[in-house]
C-alpha cells in the first residue's frame, strides 16, 4: 500500500478525478493516509470524520454489534461503496469491523445493482474486506423510494428481480448476501403481510438471514406484547422455512409468468410516470396535503425533503413523508397507482392468464392483497371537494379514477365481491380503525382548507397549522401508519 499524496510522479486530485471508476476504486482502497478532523475547517467534513470515529468508540465500549453497519442511501455505483470503505480505512487506520451496506433505491439502480456488486466482489481490495467480514455482504433495497420512483407494481417486481440477481452473483462468487429490507408497515412502503411476502420468495432468493425495518406504530401492534411478538416472530420464521421444506409450484414463477409480470410492470410504470410528471404532482403535495408538516412531527425521522432551501422538487422528496402525505389524505397513491390501469388492460386481453397467475403465484397474490389493504384504507369522499378546485380538480380525478380502476380490477381477478374477503381479521381491523380515523381526517381537512384561504392572519394560520399537526398524530396512531 502507498500514500498517493507522496507518489513520486505527482499523482494528484485532478488526475484522480479524471480516472475511470475502476482506477478510482483501486486508488481509494490502496491509499494509506491518516485522516484527522483537525486538518479541515468545513463543519460537515469534521462531522463525517467524527461519525466514523464514533462507530469505533461504540464498538470498543459495547462490542461490534453495538454499531457495525454503514448504510449508503441512494447508492448508485461501486465507487459509492468504495468511498465509504476508504473513509473507514483512513480514519480507523486498520481494517474496519464494519459492514458497508449499499441501499439501492431507484428503478434504474435496482436494475443495475447486480453488476455493481460483481464489480465490488471481484475487486481485490474489497474482496479482502469481505474476507474479514466472513464473506458476508449486507444489501438494502429501497421499497419506499423505489415505490416513489416507479410506482407500486414496478418497484416491487424490480426488487424481487434484483434480489434474484444479487443472490445469483453472490452465490457464484462465494459470498453470503443478507438482505436488509426497509419494508416499513404500509403497502405503499413495501410493507403489508411480511410472512406471506417472505414465504413467496423462491429458491433463487437468499434467505439464510433476513433483516427488516419495522416502523414505530407497527412495532407496538406487532411486537408490543409477548404473545403478539411470539406469534409474529414464529410466522416470519415459518415463512423462511417454507422455502426449504415446501417446493410447491405455487412459489415458482415460470418463464411465461415472468414475461407477464414484466409486461404488467412496464404498463403500470408507464401509467405511474404520467402521474409523476404531471405539472400539478408536486404542487398538489405541497399545497393540498400535510406533507410540509412532517418535518415538525418528529415521526418521520428525517426532513421532508433532501435539499434545505428552494422550492419543492420531486427528486428531493423523502420517501416516508411522501408516502405519509398520501396516507393522511386517505388517497394512498403509492399503494396502487398504475396497478389498476395495467390490470384493466390485461384483463381485457389476457384475463385467463391473469387469473391463473393470481391463483398459483403466492408472490403475485400477496402483492395484490397488500394493495387491497391500501385501497381499504382509502376514502376519496373526504377530499371530494378538491375535484371542484380550479387548479387541482383534474389531478384529483386522475387519482380517483385510478382508485376505481384498481378496485374493480382486484375484485375481478380475485373473483371476490369485496376486498380482503379471504382475510377477515385484517378487513375487520382496518374497518374498526377507519371509524376512529374518519373524524380526525375531517378535522384535518377543515384545517387544511382554512390554511389555503387568502388573507389569513398569522395567529389564525398558526392555530390551523396546530390543528392539522395534532390530527396527524391521531391518524398515525389509529391507522398504524406513519407513512
Amino acid at each position: 500500500m502507498e500514500n498517493w499524496h507522496e507518489k513520486p510522479h505527482g499523482y494528484n486530485a485532478d488526475e484522480f478525478l479524471q480516472g475511470d471508476e475502476s482506477t478510482k476504486i483501486n486508488r481509494l482502497l490502496s491509499t494509506q493516509h491518516y485522516l484527522d478532523e483537525n486538518d479541515f475547517s468545513d463543519a460537515f467534513v469534521k462531522e463525517t470524520i467524527r461519525s466514523f470515529s464514533a462507530i469505533r468508540d461504540i464498538q470498543q465500549k459495547n462490542g461490534e454489534l453495538g454499531s457495525h453497519r454503514y448504510i449508503i442511501s441512494n447508492c448508485q455505483s461501486a465507487l459509492n461503496v468504495a468511498e465509504v470503505l476508504a473513509l473507514a480505512n483512513l480514519i480507523w487506520q486498520e481494517s474496519p469491523s464494519l459492514d458497508i451496506v449499499p441501499l439501492f433505491e431507484t428503478i434504474d439502480d435496482l436494475a443495475h445493482c447486480g453488476d455493481i456488486m460483481r464489480q465490488l466482489y471481484t475487486n481485490q481490495h474489497y474482496a479482502a474486506h469481505l474476507a474479514s467480514r466472513n464473506q458476508t455482504q449486507h444489501i438494502m433495497l429501497g421499497f419506499s423510494d423505489g415505490t416513489k420512483d416507479g410506482g407500486y407494481l414496478r418497484a416491487n417486481w424490480s426488487i424481487y428481480r434484483a434480489k434474484e440477481e444479487l443472490t445469483r452473483v453472490s452465490r457464484e462468487l462465494g459470498i453470503t448476501v443478507i438482505f436488509f429490507d426497509g419494508r416499513g408497515g404500509p403497502p405503499g412502503r413495501g410493507g403489508g403481510n411480511n410472512a406471506s411476502y417472505y414465504a413467496a420468495h423462491g429458491q433463487d432468493i437468499e434467505n439464510q438471514s433476513i433483516q427488516v425495518t419495522i416502523q414505530g406504530q407497527t412495532v407496538s401492534s406487532t411486537y408490543g406484547t409477548i404473545a403478539a411478538a411470539t406469534f409474529n416472530i414464529e410466522r416470519l420464521l415459518s415463512a423462511g422455512l417454507e422455502n426449504h421444506l415446501d417446493r410447491s409450484h405455487s412459489r415458482d414463477l415460470s418463464q411465461e409468468d415472468r414475461l407477464l409480470l414484466d409486461e404488467l410492470a412496464d404498463a403500470a410504470y408507464e401509467s405511474y410516470l404520467k402521474l409523476k410528471y404531471h405539472p400539478n404532482f408536486v404542487p398538489y403535495l405541497e399545497k393540498m396535503t400535510p406533507l410540509k408538516w412532517y418535518g415538525d412531527s418528529n415521526i418521520a425521522s428525517r426532513p421532508t425533503k433532501r435539499s434545505g432551501d428552494g422550492g419543492m422538487k420531486f427528486e428531493d422528496l423523502r420517501a416516508i413523508p411522501f408516502v405519509g402525505a398520501w396516507a393522511q389524505m386517505k388517497q394512498n397513491v403509492p399503494g396502487y397507482y398504475g396497478l389498476g390501469s395495467a390490470m384493466e388492460a390485461f384483463l381485457k386481453s389476457r384475463g385467463n392468464e391473469m387469473r391463473r397467475l393470481y391463483q398459483h403465484s403466492l408472490f403475485f397474490r400477496t402483492l395484490l392483497e397488500n394493495s387491497m389493504q391500501s385501497l381499504s384504507k382509502s376514502n376519496f369522499d373526504v377530499t371530494r371537494y378538491i375535484g371542484e378546485d380550479s387548479q387541482f380538480g383534474e389531478f384529483w380525478h386522475m387519482l380517483y379514477d385510478e382508485y376505481e380502476r384498481t378496485l374493480a380490477s382486484l375484485k375481478e381477478i380475485s373473483g371476490k365481491g369485496d376486498l380482503l374477503a379471504e382475510n377477515i381479521a385484517s378487513k375487520n381491523s382496518i374497518s374498526l380503525r377507519e371509524e376512529i380515523v374518519l373524524p380526525l381526517i375531517t378535522i384535518q381537512q377543515f384545517g387544511l382548507q382554512k390554511i389555503q384561504a387568502e388573507n389569513l392572519s398569522a395567529e389564525a394560520h398558526e392555530m390551523y397549522r396546530n390543528l392539522v399537526l395534532r390530527a396527524m398524530f391521531g391518524i398515525i396512531n389509529a391507522a398504524r401508519n406513519a407513512a
